[in-house]
C-alpha cells in the first residue's frame, strides 16, 4: 500500500494569526465583570514581498521580517548649506585665507610692538 501524503491540519497560506491583548478601557464591556478582560486581536499580516521591495528602494537590504521603514522620516524640504566665516583660532593654518586677509593680519601684527 503506497504512502499517501497527509493533508495538513492548518493551511498556512489561508491561516489568520491572532494576539491575545487586554481589552481597551474605552470598550463598554471592560466594566462588565462577566465579559473576559482579554480579547483576540487579528495580527496584521502585510505582504512581505511587497514590503521587502519597498525597503530595497530605500536601500535596506536586510533579509528579516522587521519593518525598517517605520523609522524613516519625511523630508521637511530642501536644505541649504551656509559657509561659516573664517576662524582665527588656528594661526598656523593659513591655507584657507585670502591674500587680502593675510595682508590684514600682517599689518595688524606690524602695528603691535
Amino acid at each position: 500500500m503506497p504512502h499517501r501524503k497527509k493533508k495538513s491540519f492548518i493551511e498556512k497560506k489561508k491561516a489568520v494569526t491572532f494576539h491575545l491583548v487586554h481589552r481597551s478601557q474605552r470598550d463598554p464591556l471592560a466594566a462588565d465583570e462577566k465579559a473576559p478582560q482579554h480579547v483576540l486581536l487579528p495580527a496584521a499580516k502585510v505582504d512581505a514581498e511587497k514590503r521587502r521591495e519597498e525597503q530595497r528602494q530605500f536601500g535596506v537590504f536586510f533579509d528579516d521580517d522587521y519593518d525598517y521603514l517605520q523609522h524613516l522620516k519625511v523630508a521637511s524640504g530642501p536644505t541649504e548649506l551656509v559657509a561659516a566665516g573664517p576662524s582665527y583660532f588656528d594661526s598656523g593654518s593659513s591655507d584657507f585665507r585670502d591674500e587680502e586677509e593675510e595682508n590684514k593680519v600682517e599689518t595688524v601684527s606690524k602695528d603691535i610692538p
